[in-house]
């Protein structure tokens, strides 16, 4: 299994068609640093699937801190057996993020 960045990660050289499917699917190059990024979520089990075989092993992504802005991979998490979306690149709550949340009080008013 390989950990992905999705804003920045390098595959081997492709050929043409499995370039442009690669972009079709959502991804960008960045020709200047010679890295793709995820541009578009809307087939993104498809594209792993198709990085995975350009890589011959399972790829995962990081996911993001909507809190603190950090990059996690999901086996950190303790709820990563009921979530949805793991390893998947999205966004979520880190496990620091999540243990230092303070539970919101009731405030009672006086009317």
């Amino acid at each position: 299994m390989i950990v992905l960045n999705k804003n920045a990660f390098k595959l081997p050289r492709v050929e043409k068609e499995k370039f442009v499917n690669l972009l079709r699917l959502g991804l960008e190059y960045n020709r200047d640093k010679n890295v793709y990024l995820i541009k578009s979520y809307n087939n993104i089990e498809k594209l792993m699937d198709t990085i995975s075989s350009i890589l011959g092993v399972e790829v995962v992504f990081l996911q993001n801190c909507i809190r603190c802005g950090k990059d996690f991979p999901c086996k950190e998490c303790n709820y990563k057996d009921l979530c949805a979306t793991k390893n998947l690149p999205f966004s979520c709550v880190c496990p620091q993020c999540l243990r230092n949340m303070k539970p919101k009080q009731d405030t009672l008013v006086d009317f």
